[in-house]
């Protein structure tokens, strides 16, 4: 008689999420834009204050006058004027049933936590990157490449403003703006600057683009768009001085049993806020997407 073994036999295919779990045991992060910019701002932490933001006073600028001899010199009133940053909760939340907890991947556990923690971070950067837009002063021209012409107006315009002189510029385009950029600065018709020690253009790393004319350059993709989607809207700004971070809580994540639905809630949360302090201390970049 003949063997009746091979008939339906169970394959692999029917059980492919269990052998796929026991098999790979990792899970790939999410592709998400690289968190460059909380570093470059004025950072006040307030953290066991109790208060929810910071007022931080700005100088007026005045200008001495000739005096002739023997005359008496006449009080100025000084003035100063102040921006106020508050800071504000964000958050988000997930809710993971007993039944994907107890049969997932175990590297999956901390992936969870971990997608919560990377998108208060990503937030934050969204939050920082749309303050370019609100410069006073603005470089570069709609629907055209961004071009070393644009850097050299940035620097320019901060001179001129008499804010080159208060810190480190630094530089935060979308890639397609540091694309453009590359292009240029890799044409024959820029070799020369690089000769003459004016800057470097390396391999993009965690964020950083590389450095020209004194400018350290970072690129994510968190940069905003502009004129309806047709631009980008990058910055060139004074490190530590034009924008301002002030946090009541670093991003946190906690863990609630729910008994109700049988599962875990995760809740990440943070308290910040960003703005601008000194308008003249930045310059905005808008060039075409």
């Amino acid at each position: 008689m003949a063997s009746d073994f091979a008939t339906n036999p169970t394959q692999s295919p029917n059980f492919d999420y269990q052998y796929q779990a026991l098999i790979t045991d990792e899970v790939k992060d999410a592709l998400m834009a690289t968190v460059v910019t909380p570093g470059l701002l004025d950072y006040h932490d307030l953290a066991g204050d109790p208060s929810v933001a910071v007022k931080i006073p700005k100088a007026d600028k005045f200008t001495a006058a000739t005096v002739a001899e023997g005359v008496e010199l006449t009080n100025t009133p000084l003035t100063s004027t102040s921006v106020t940053l508050a800071s504000s909760e964000i958050g988000i939340m997930a809710t993971i049933t007993d039944v994907l907890d107890l049969s997932d991947i175990p590297a999956a556990h901390g992936a969870r936590l971990k997608q919560l923690g990377r998108a208060m971070g990503d937030k934050m950067d969204i939050d920082i990157c749309a303050l370019f837009q609100g410069f006073s002063t603005a470089v570069g021209t709609s629907g055209s490449a961004l071009a070393l012409t644009n850097l050299l107006d940035a620097i320019y315009n901060l001179e001129v403003n008499d804010a080159a002189g208060l810190g480190s510029l630094v530089g935060v385009f979308h890639p397609k703006q540091s694309a453009n950029l590359r292009t240029e600065l890799e044409a024959d018709a820029s070799v020369i600057y690089t000769g003459m020690g004016k800057g470097s253009l390396g391999a993009a790393s965690a964020g950083y683009f590389g450095s020209w004319f004194g400018i350290d350059i970072f690129q994510s993709t968190n940069v905003p768009s502009a004129n309806a989607g047709a631009d980008y809207g990058g910055g060139v700004f004074v490190r530590g001085y034009a924008l301002g971070l002030v946090h009541k809580w670093a991003a946190k994540v906690e863990t609630m049993r729910w008994a109700p639905i049988r599962g875990w809630v995760l809740v990440a949360t943070a308290m910040y806020g960003v703005g601008e302090i000194e308008d003249s201390a930045g310059v905005n970049v808008t060039t075409d997407a």
